[in-house]
C-alpha cells in the first residue's frame, strides 16, 4: 500500500477549509506529505503542546502508519482533527481491505483456473492454493455463472469478497462479461438448495449485480467434477431461454440435457418417423408450445397464460399434435416425455441447419 499516494488524495478533503494544514509525519516527526507543500521535510515535535496543533498516531489493523499532524485555529481544531483522523483511518482500512481482497482473489482466480483445466496434473499446487485461503474441500459447492452484457465493474467485483464474507465461496472474473462463483453449501440446511441459492442471488442483485443472466450448474463435492458443473452452466446458456435476474437451474433441465447429449445419429434414428410427420406442422410453434408445457408441468391453463393464448386454442393445438403423431400428450406420462424429447430433437436440428454446433 502506497501511503504517500493515499495521503495526497486525502489532502483534497481539506481543500475547502484553507484555515487548516494537514501533514503526514514519519516516526521522527518529519513531514513527508502536506497540504502546504513548503512544509514538507520540516520537523514537528510529536509531543508538542501547541494549542494550534494536534497530532494523532495512525494505527490501523495493529500496524502503525506514522502520525497525522493538523495545524490551525484552536477554536474547532479538536472537532476538525477527530473528523479528519477518523476519515484517514477509514481510507487506509479501505485500501488494506482492497489489497487483501485482491490477494485472495488472485488465489481464487488461480484455483478456479486449475479446477476448469481438465488436463490438470499438479494436485500439490492445488492443495497449496487451497491451504492459502483455508478452502474446505469437504463442503459441497454449486457453480453460479453470471453474464453481464455491459461488462462488470472490477472494483465492484473486488468488493464482492467482503459482501459474500465466506472464505469457502470462491469466484473469478473469467472475462469482462462473465463471472463464475462456486458457492459453498451447508452440509445440513433447513431450506432447499434452490431456496438457499435464490436468496444468495437476490442478495447479489441487491448489491449491484443486477440486469444480469444467472445460470446454476450441478452440486459437486469432488473438485475433479467442478469443471463438469461449470459446463452445465454453459449448456444452460446455449440451450435454455434466459431472463435477466431470474436464475435458471441445471437440475430443472436434466431431461433436456440427456436428450440433447445423445448422439445425433441415435436421436435421428429414433425420431425419423415423427420428424417426417412434423412436416405438416409449424415446427417453431411446436417447440415453443412444448417448452412452455414442460416448464408449467403440462398445465394447459398456466401454459395458455404464458403463451397469451386462449385455453381452447392451446387445446386445439395439442389435439392436433396428438392426432398427427399418435401420442397421448395429456393423459400419458410416456406421451409427455415423447413429445418433449421430439421437441428437443427438432430444436437441435434447427440449430444444425443455421450452423450452430
Amino acid at each position: 500500500m502506497k501511503l504517500g499516494k493515499i495521503f495526497k488524495e486525502f489532502i483534497h478533503v481539506v481543500q475547502e477549509n484553507p484555515d487548516y494544514i494537514i501533514g503526514l509525519l514519519n516516526e521522527k516527526g518529519r513531514i513527508v506529505s502536506c497540504s502546504l507543500e513548503e512544509k514538507i521535510n520540516e520537523t514537528v515535535a510529536i509531543e508538542s503542546k501547541d494549542s494550534n496543533h494536534r497530532i494523532y498516531k495512525i494505527v490501523v489493523s495493529n500496524d502503525q502508519y506514522g502520525y497525522l499532524w493538523i495545524s490551525g485555529p484552536n477554536q474547532a481544531i479538536d472537532v476538525v482533527g477527530k473528523l479528519l483522523f477518523d476519515s484517514l483511518k477509514t481510507r487506509i482500512q479501505y485500501e488494506l481491505n482492497q489489497k487483501s481482497a485482491k490477494e485472495i482473489l488472485s488465489v481464487d482466480d488461480k484455483l478456479i483456473k486449475e479446477f476448469l483445466n481438465e488436463e490438470r496434473s499438479n494436485y500439490r499446487y492445488i492443495d497449496e492454493l487451497m491451504a492459502k485461503i483455508k478452502f474446505d474441500r469437504s463442503l459441497p459447492r454449486i457453480p453460479i455463472y453470471i453474464i453481464n452484457e455491459e461488462k462488470f465493474d472490477k472494483e465492484e467485483i473486488t468488493g464482492l469478497k467482503y459482501k459474500i464474507n465466506d472464505k469457502n465461496t470462491i469466484y473469478s472474473l473469467l472475462t469482462p462479461n462473465n463471472l463464475l462463483i462456486y458457492k459453498s453449501l451447508l452440509k445440513q440446511n433447513e431450506t432447499s438448495t434452490t431456496e438457499y441459492v435464490n436468496e444468495f442471488i437476490q442478495e447479489m442483485i441487491e448489491w449491484g449485480l443486477s440486469d444480469c443472466y444467472y445460470t446454476v450448474g450441478s452440486i459437486q463435492v469432488d473438485i475433479d467434477l467442478y469443471s463438469f458443473s461449470y459446463l452445465n452452466c454453459l449448456w444452460l446458456r446455449e440451450n435454455v431461454s434466459l431472463t435477466k435476474d431470474e436464475p435458471v437451474y441445471f437440475e430443472d433441465h436434466l431431461f433436456a440435457y440427456f436428450t440433447t447429449s445423445a448422439s445425433r445419429k441415435l436421436t435421428s434414428n429414433v425420431f425419423d418417423y415423427y420428424k417426417r410427420k412434423t412436416d405438416q406442422l409449424d415446427v417453431d410453434e411446436l417447440i415453443q408450445v412444448v417448452d412452455e408445457l414442460y416448464a408449467n408441468d403440462f398445465s394447459v391453463k398456466k401454459t395458455s397464460e404464458r403463451l397469451f393464448l386462449h385455453k381452447n386454442t392451446l387445446l386445439y393445438k395439442i389435439k392436433r399434435y396428438e392426432e398427427l403423431l399418435s401420442l397421448d400428450i395429456r393423459g400419458s406420462f410416456q406421451g409427455k416425455m415423447m413429445i418433449y424429447c421430439l421437441a428437443n430433437f427438432l430444436k437441435s436440428q434447427s440449430r444444425k441447419q443455421v450452423g450452430e454446433k
